[in-house]
């Protein structure tokens, strides 16, 4: 589902230090210091250029979170986050080959107002501090496969004391931030009830559950095939002329599509609809590995669903 937006559209350049921003309604500049004082000068310039504005931006490595909670905690703003790659795609269809922060916001801006993008769902604070938990336990995840990793490879006594206490320590982290976050989701009554309700899926465990309210603030708000296509298992057609390619997915948030595909793994072997449909695929002559594809769109079209009727009871 997709926006046309009759607004003002602003592209926002996102640096460590600083931010730049292109208003395509006046054709203007700003560069902006990424701090906090920054941020509510830039603000008050885009709401100078327009009613309620169309700010479009990259995910960057984190350095935008400031910016984009700024922008979601107002009534009088819209934001647009967008993949990096549609905007280098947009800028090379475009013969923009030059590359500057100041021109990176202008192609930014004129990739909002040409190609609507979708305007990102607005989430509660519970859930900003939810996913800022989930982001750093895999991080600290990632730090402790690295470590067993190396563990395996180490020779030195000393060498292998140091590895293993760093992953004593990282398990301890692990589930020190797994407590937090049931905390936090015991916390808020809606976050608890959606928990326990995905759980209710075959195959969706609790971190499965948690990681879709973190990583997927968007189900139960869209389309089926919005949200297929967000997580990347919608298929695309290679077609031309007479010849019909293979379908295949790409794209969609990587986090997201791995949890569901473990949690589909486990679904496929336990009595249920999940299970049912993967047996049909495969008996239909589907690849073992298409079939779960499949499976994982129709898991996350009964958790969209099931989310839109719980938003529609919660109010």
């Amino acid at each position: 589902m997709t926006h046309k937006h009759k607004t003002t559209s602003i592209g926002i350049d996102v640096a460590k230090a600083h931010l730049d921003a292109y208003c395509m309604t006046d054709q203007s500049a700003m560069r902006f210091i990424n701090d906090a004082t920054g941020i509510a000068k830039l603000i008050k310039w885009a709401l100078n250029k327009g009613k309620q504005p169309l700010i479009i931006l990259e995910p960057s490595g984190g350095y935008e979170r400031d910016l984009e909670r700024a922008i979601q905690s107002r009534n009088d703003m819209l934001l647009a986050k967008v993949n990096a790659k549609y905007i280098r795609d947009f800028a090379r269809a475009k013969g923009r080959l030059a590359k500057t922060d100041a021109i990176d916001a202008q192609v930014i801006a004129e990739y909002g107002l040409l190609m609507s993008p979708r305007v990102s769902i607005d989430i509660s604070q519970q859930q900003r501090d939810l996913k800022d938990l989930v982001i750093r336990r895999r991080q600290v995840v990632k730090m402790h496969a690295e470590e067993n990793n190396r563990l395996e490879k180490a020779k030195s006594s000393i060498a292998v004391e140091s590895i293993q206490a760093m992953i004593t320590m990282f398990k301890q982290e692990i589930k020190a931030l797994d407590t937090a976050i049931r905390a936090l989701i015991k916390s808020c009554d809606t976050l608890h009830q959606a928990y326990k309700m995905l759980q209710d899926m075959c195959g969706v465990g609790p971190i499965t559950a948690y990681s879709l309210l973190a990583d997927l603030p968007e189900l139960g708000r869209i389309g089926n095939k919005s949200i297929s296509s967000l997580i990347g298992v919608a298929p695309h057609n290679i077609d031309s002329g007479t010849m019909r390619g293979r379908r295949c997915i790409q794209g969609g948030r990587t986090h997201v599509r791995d949890a569901l595909y473990l949690a589909t793994l486990t679904a496929t072997r336990y009595d249920g609809v999940i299970r049912d449909f993967y047996l049909s695929l495969i008996a239909r002559g589907k690849k073992p590995k298409v079939a779960l594809i499949a499976c994982i769109r129709k898991m996350i079209i009964i958790l969209n669903a099931r989310m839109r009727d719980f938003y529609q009871i919660a109010g």
